[in-house]
């Protein structure tokens, strides 16, 4: 979510601004949203012989600080360090100096660190380990853009408000006092004449100071609106979707996203899993259908996919896509679909139902009509927001027994689909993580790193132990939609649950 600022915050925030912009800017530097709501980085990966659980609490605002956690699964890992260069092109090659990651006292296998993030756009975080099987490095991008922007505590800016005052008294009361007396001989009497002349002076200032004010706080509103609306601020991209023909689906961005279309990502896209976009449906306000579709690339630059039969009402429709720097987008959008008389779902394209999403459903396991049975694997305490976490799922067949016949998914052992009950979260994750394969990819062009669930290969197996590193952003109900393939078919089970 996007919070946006109103007009009285732009004025306050404006006298602040021309009192002491230097104390003001120290304020913006604070965590908070790449995905829909749910902005921070989760990876699970290799560096060489080390495997590492990565979490990345992206800032609200930047330049700002992000928190990194990098949890070791062995005691063999001595020390981490951490440093940030961009994703890919030239500034990828020259790493800073990198920070030295603290060891909790609690708990050895945890390191923290803390990283500025200075640039807009696609970073990666490298992670340097020593233990005892020698040095290793990992990657992991990070998308890097501001999602809000800071109030000032009002307190703060009572003080610099009354600061900024009394400085215009005092620059006023100067320059009168030296219109009045700055010729007048020591112990001279003060004339009428030098009185008039030393309040002209301060009238003149005054006008002087007042309209320094004024430009002041028009510039800074300005220019506050130029980042939160133009510029700055991060928005998921509105989608424009029209039925074509009775069962196609036209999709392009919004003609009044100006900003959106000014920058032309859709031009310079690459395939994330195989596909340069991958769709998502999911009807309202039941959370009770999703559809995960992958639609083609038309001549225009816009996207059409192929709809299967869909049961009318409203849906929620977001798009993934990856620019060429590596950025992950998600468009949103929505519409309201009647009966479609589709066509059947082919290659990548799968479907999943679901019981209507209520607010006290709390679920570990769902038997599919093939009488796949699936288990996610719970602790008995109640999910915390913010809170990283390993989801862990077990696959079974009608007997109980560990399916033997589960395949890769678009290189993936698995995905899944993860959003709250208001559909103000909204994430596509994986056994790597939440970051795209593309963007794993492109890191890995520049370290060692291995991608845990990562299979292009179709005719090897996979393990009927799934894992997906994540941490729910923010308390609420969600729901979890869990998609594998199993002998050439792709099965979607869901499980619900609620976040305190």
């Amino acid at each position: 979510m996007v919070v946006r600022p109103s007009n009285d915050h732009y004025r306050w925030c404006g006298s602040w601004r021309a009192a002491m912009l230097a104390v003001a800017m120290l304020l913006f530097a604070a965590p908070a949203d790449a995905h829909v709501g749910s902005p921070n980085v989760f990876y699970e990966g290799d560096a060489g012989p080390y495997h590492l659980f990565v979490t990345v609490n992206v800032p609200a605002v930047i330049p700002g600080v992000a928190d990194v956690q990098i949890r070791a699964d062995s005691g063999d890992v001595r020390q981490v360090s951490t440093a940030v260069t961009r994703l890919a092109g030239a500034g990828s090659k020259y790493a800073p100096v990198p920070d030295a990651a603290q060891r909790s006292p609690i708990d050895p296998h945890l390191f923290t660190s803390s990283l500025w993030l200075m640039e807009y756009g696609s970073m990666r975080v490298l992670i340097n380990v020593a233990g005892a099987h020698g040095p290793a490095q990992m990657s992991v991008p990070v998308p890097s853009a501001a999602r809000r922007m800071l109030p000032m505590p009002p307190a703060l800016g009572a003080l610099l408000l009354t600061l900024a005052i009394a400085l215009a008294i005092g620059a006023i009361s100067i320059i009168g006092g030296a219109a009045r007396e700055s010729r007048l001989a020591p112990g001279s009497p003060v004339t009428p004449e030098l009185k008039r002349r030393g309040w002209r002076a301060m009238a003149i200032t005054g006008v002087v100071v007042a309209a320094i004010f004024y430009l002041a706080f028009v510039w800074w509103n300005a220019d506050a609106q130029n980042y939160a609306v133009i510029t700055k601020i991060f928005k998921p991209p509105k989608l424009a979707l029209t039925v074509v023909d009775g069962n196609r689906l036209a999709i392009r961005p919004s003609p009044d996203d100006k900003v959106w279309l000014k920058f032309k990502v859709m031009d310079g896209i690459v395939p994330d899993h195989g596909h340069l976009m991958h769709l998502f449906l999911v009807r309202t306000p039941a959370v009770d259908r999703i559809w995960h579709l992958h639609p083609n690339r038309q001549p225009d630059g816009s996207f059409v996919a192929a709809l299967p039969p869909i049961e009318p009402g409203s849906y929620s429709v977001f798009a993934d896509i990856v620019d060429k720097s590596g950025f992950p987008w998600t468009l949103v959008g929505s519409i309201d679909l009647p009966q479609i008389n589709g066509t059947p779902l082919s290659g990548d394209d799968s479907g999943g139902n679901a019981p209507a999403l209520t607010l006290s459903t709390d679920s570990a396991i769902d038997v599919l009509d093939d009488g796949t049975r699936v288990l996610w694997h719970r602790d008995d305490a109640a999910l915390r927001a913010n809170v990283p976490m390993i989801l862990r799922f077990d696959v079974q067949d009608k007997n109980g027994k560990p399916a033997t016949d589960l395949e890769p998914y678009m290189g993936m052992a698995a995905h899944a689909e993860i959003m709250s009950s208001n559909l103000q979260v909204f994430a596509h994750i994986h056994p790597s993580g939440s970051v795209p394969m593309a963007s794993l990819m492109m890191a890995s062009t520049n370290s060692a790193d291995s991608m845990p669930g990562m299979d292009m290969n179709s005719a090897r197996s996979v393990s009927p132990e799934l894992s997906m590193p994540y941490g729910f952003p923010k308390p609420g109900h969600y729901r979890i939609f869990l998609q594998f393939k199993r002998a050439d078919k792709i099965e979607t089970a869901h499980f619900d649950t609620i976040v305190n």
